[in-house]
């Protein structure tokens, strides 16, 4: 009993030391903040704007029916997170080269490129996603996971404040920043322009596309670093169906769930509105910088305000996932969602002293909010799905949501007739649903998981 816990809480630390890096990954290649804003210098679409803030999402999302497929009849997960993450690390690192090679002489190019490449590290992550999930469900008790998530995030949250002043200095000017973190950049930018300097055969004081790509080499090593955690984790053997199924029998199985399970059928109807709910956030950044007219550099800036607010807000979260139940979280997270896009439609007609207060505000709410959200559906996703049909459960739901991923691209088409702010009044609406869905949903815990956990 004694060696058990002591793998489970090695388990618990290796998998949190993964959140933190994967978290620090998302934060140097942000998909609200850097990447519209890479996207939209190159291009100034707001269609591509959309269509990068939909293609994580998507991406994500489309493999996980025929993963959880290939997954449910293995008592291993592992042999899957790996494949997936190696494809992650290497996508990224595409895009790296692409930037420093292509840089500003065809930008077009540069922008298909990365985009294909996001693509295909995204759905990577699909790949990777139902193993890594499946792991920490054995391997961290129901009673756990909400503070396990909540860690994962304060952890990643309190790395992503530096790294929000590091995009800052990159995307701006760095001489502004004195002692440590000033030295650390200048540091990291000097070695960065020798290494493209040698690659290329070019001299760059990094301005545009470099210090993108800067911030692309930083986000694939957290991202190889949080691969190589995940491995210490020794995945538990729990049982599973004896053979796989036909493809058509599990997308009845999933049917099966849809039909027979009402708590399910809310979730994902709840899901389906906070996806929408989200269509506008890719667009808070070309709305500053093109109607507000805020400067690049404050995108770091913003990036911090999120980060540090995301910190202060996980040590509330896991707590209340504790005491008053992951439902609480979902609940008082979709209250908070709407909030962000009211700011940015309310923005315009501030004085223009209040502006910048308010997109900091937009910021540090959607922090809050989006953190939360992230605890709240990992938590919530793991403790109704039954233990041996998990991935099929998460995978057919995940891969059933897919369409609405395309939320952001739809507001891409959409910005051009009616304009940003219109935009954000609509998502306001849409979150005013998503509260009200959220509402009906349950508190589930399967018990035979409970006790378990009472035995060990």
């Amino acid at each position: 009993m004694l060696k058990k816990a002591g793998v489970q809480r090695r388990n618990f630390r290796f998998a949190l030391l993964q959140g933190t890096f994967m978290r620090i990954n998302l934060a140097f290649a942000d998909s609200s903040t850097v990447l519209p804003a890479f996207i939209h210098r190159l291009s100034n679409s707001d269609v591509l704007v959309g269509l990068t803030g939909s293609m994580m999402t998507v991406g994500w999302m489309w493999p996980q029916l025929l993963i959880s497929n290939l997954l449910e009849h293995r008592p291993r997960k592992m042999p899957f997170y790996i494949l997936g993450m190696t494809i992650r690390v290497l996508a990224w690192f595409a895009i790296f080269l692409c930037t420093i090679t292509i840089g500003e002489r065809s930008p077009m190019l540069l922008a298909g490129c990365f985009l294909g490449f996001y693509f295909l590290s995204s759905s990577a992550m699909g790949i990777s996603t139902l193993p890594y999930m499946d792991i920490v469900s054995k391997a961290i008790a129901p009673q756990q996971r909400a503070r396990f998530f909540s860690l994962r995030q304060l952890y990643g949250g309190f790395f992503a404040i530096w790294v929000g002043f590091l995009v800052r200095a990159v995307l701006g000017n760095e001489a502004e920043f004195t002692g440590i973190l000033g030295n650390i950049t200048r540091a990291f930018k000097i070695f960065t322009m020798y290494f493209i300097g040698t690659i290329c055969r070019v001299e760059t004081d990094l301005g545009f596309p470099y210090n993108y790509a800067f911030l692309f080499i930083c986000s694939v090593l957290a991202a190889f670093f949080s691969f190589i955690s995940f491995l210490g984790v020794r995945e538990p053997i729990h049982p599973v169906q004896p053979a796989r199924q036909p493809i058509s029998q599990h997308l009845k199985q999933g049917l099966y769930f849809l039909r027979t399970d009402d708590n399910y059928r809310r979730f994902i109807v709840f899901r389906v509105f906070s996806h929408f709910s989200w269509m506008s956030s890719p667009f808070y950044i070309p709305y500053a910088l093109n109607d507000l007219k805020f400067s690049e550099a404050t995108i770091g800036f913003f990036i911090v305000c999120s980060a540090l607010s995301g910190v202060i807000s996980n040590t509330l979260w896991g707590y209340i996932g504790e005491r008053k139940g992951v439902r609480s979280l979902l609940i008082i997270t979709a209250g908070l969602m709407g909030i962000s896009p009211t700011l940015a439609f309310s923005s315009s007609i501030l004085p223009s002293a209040l502006q910048m207060p308010a997109f900091i505000l937009i910021f540090i709410v959607g922090g809050i909010s989006s953190n939360g959200m992230m605890v709240s559906f990992m938590a919530y996703m793991l403790n109704i799905a039954p233990p041996r049909n998990r991935p099929s459960y998460i995978g057919f739901m995940n891969t059933l949501l897919m369409p609405v991923s395309f939320a952001p691209l739809l507001g891409g088409f959409l910005v051009p007739y009616i304009g940003y702010r219109w935009l954000f009044a609509i998502s306001v609406g849409i979150c005013c649903v998503a509260f009200h869905v959220g509402l009906k949903l349950k508190e589930i815990m399967h018990e035979n998981e409970v006790a378990e956990e009472t035995e060990d």
